[in-house]
């Protein structure tokens, strides 16, 4: 899925960083502030929490939209944290994926 992620979001002309776990995405926060982040719900360390919780403190002077990925729909609460703006539910097709990467950066159409 990563794989899918990336060269759409890159094909749009986007960069791309990935973390595959808890503490690499808090090392990609070291790195700089994101425009748009893509949070899994379903990280192979089970932290994605912790890094959302992170990811609001980190950013909460200029917040940084959090698109969630999840196999489930995540509660109304979690839709309303802070730096929440958007849910994918799994799987999901690339055109709702870059739908939603649209709405929240501005993102022109590419022509089809």
């Amino acid at each position: 899925m990563r794989k899918l992620i990336r060269a759409n979001l890159e094909a749009l002309g986007l960069q791309v960083r990935e973390a595959v776990s808890e503490e690499h995405g808090l090392q990609q926060l070291l790195e700089g502030r994101p425009d748009l982040i893509l949070l899994d719900l379903d990280l192979p360390d089970g932290a994605a929490w912790n890094l959302l919780d992170a990811f609001e403190l980190q950013f909460a002077s200029q917040p940084v939209p959090v698109v969630l990925l999840s196999a489930e729909p995540p509660s109304r609460e979690t839709m309303q944290k802070g730096p929440v703006a958007g849910h994918l539910l799994k799987p999901f097709g690339v055109l709702s994926l870059l739908e939603q990467v649209r709405r929240l950066l501005g993102t022109p159409r590419t022509p089809s």
